[in-house]
């Protein structure tokens, strides 16, 4: 099947995807794109044109507008009724690790990554491999993946584009091109078969959502309409039955987990007013504390409503460039995982550790709907007990570091056996 070309550019190691916020992202001509946080009754779009600006998208979910306007017209907008408060949009980009520590692609027999093994999770198989017939999915918003990899094609139930504010879901448009999504994707469901790597929950689905383009730069926008996208699901509708109910319900097919391997400096108020949104629906968000040794997480994954992964070694000690004050860590040193034209590559960074969790929270989700015909509250950061997924996750950790949660390891080491165990009592 054809594939687009790797770009020969990027054969160097993805520790991270990173947003940095910047002035206004420039569109040319003089334009701008903005988001304009809005009144709904009040407001109206052909004011925009009044100004020289154009509608580019109009969030379904949160009362927010994404607008390309004059530079010089922002304060124009700023003043239109119904509008409310107007953010530049964000760049986002990769952070690149050294040339060698990249790995050369490999065509192996398949193996059992020592992430994999070191959170305990094939001992989960024989109760659940992710898979539950179809309701429980994992929405990768990455730099899309590649669709027809043999160790992940039979897991990917969906992909969508995002990029320039545009919703796509031609494959072309939502194929991998940079490597890193489908380095993530590898790490929670690779096939257990006969070729290359396993994932965390082989049986889980996937839903790639690409919101990052093959440069590995893209924008909080994108990144917010791929959150939408991952809520509406397939067939674009929130509620398709009505009944209050979107995460867990076999009738509707929003994602149940969203996995982010990215993260930044920038707090913009629509990007969280949508991770919020999810949470509440009961979406379970994992994001990548980050990789510059800061005293705490970068945005997303800062966000009380997400579970800031931190990365750790073989030897269970906390890579040095993971950021301090993660909820939990896993491993993110030197991880075997799937990668473009089907091949196979070792990366590193709490990008590759943020699967790993992000996997054993679909074991968890898919073992208790499997056996009570719901899923789990997504729970709190301060959760000790059982009966969210959160908690689970706390309790059952490998608690390395100082007694309960601490800087460096947060509640500890995720444990899939333990977590299962505890989700189906």
């Amino acid at each position: 099947m054809w594939k687009k070309a790797v770009l020969g550019g990027l054969l160097v190691l993805a520790l991270v995807l990173s947003l940095f916020a910047v002035p206004a992202a420039a569109k040319g001509n003089g334009m701008v794109r903005v988001v304009a946080m809005i009144d709904k009754d009040a407001f109206r779009g052909e004011a925009v044109k009044g100004i020289g600006g154009k509608i580019v998208y109009e969030f379904k979910l949160i009362d927010a507008v994404v607008i390309d306007v004059p530079a010089n017209a922002v304060g124009k907008l700023a003043k239109l009724q119904g509008v409310k408060k107007v953010e530049f949009d964000a760049q986002a980009q990769l952070y690149r690790g050294p040339p060698w520590l990249v790995t050369e692609p490999t065509q192996p027999s398949q193996t059992v990554p020592w992430g994999i093994e070191r959170v305990k999770a094939p001992e989960t198989w024989n109760v659940t491999t992710g898979a539950s017939n179809g309701v429980i999915e994992v929405a990768i918003l990455d730099t899309g993946v590649d669709w027809d990899h043999p160790d992940l094609k039979d897991n990917i139930a969906w992909g969508v584009s995002t990029i320039g504010g545009e919703v796509s879901t031609d494959a072309a448009d939502w194929y991998d091109g940079n490597g890193h999504g489908t380095h993530v994707a590898g790490t929670i469901a690779a096939l257990n078969n006969d070729i290359g790597v396993v994932g965390v929950a082989p049986g889980v689905e996937i839903y790639a959502i690409k919101v990052l383009n093959d440069r590995g730069s893209g924008a909080y926008t994108d990144i917010a309409i791929g959150i939408e996208q991952a809520l509406l699901g397939p067939d674009g509708v929130l509620d398709k039955d009505n009944d209050g109910i979107i995460v867990g319900d076999p009738d509707d097919d929003a994602a149940e987990v969203i996995s982010m391997s990215l993260g930044g400096p920038s707090d913009d108020d629509y990007l969280h007013e949508m991770i919020t949104k999810a949470y509440n629906y009961g979406v379970v968000i994992v994001a990548a504390s980050g990789n510059e040794g800061e005293d705490q997480p970068s945005y997303p994954a800062i966000y009380p409503e997400v579970i800031a992964v931190g990365a750790t070694d073989s030897d269970d000690n906390i890579a040095s460039f993971s950021n301090r004050q993660p909820e939990v860590s896993a491993p993110g040193v030197d991880i075997l995982s799937t990668y473009p034209d089907d091949t196979y590559k070792t990366l590193s960074g709490t990008s590759m550790a943020t699967p790993h969790v992000s996997g054993v929270v679909a074991l968890i989700q898919a073992a208790y709907y499997n056996k009570y015909g719901k899923v789990l509250p997504v729970g709190t950061f301060n959760d000790t007990k059982t009966d969210t997924v959160r908690g689970i996750l706390h309790v059952t950790a490998d608690d390395l570091g100082d007694p309960g949660w601490d800087i460096y390891y947060g509640y500890g080491i995720v444990r899939a056996d333990l977590a299962v165990q505890a989700a189906i009592g």
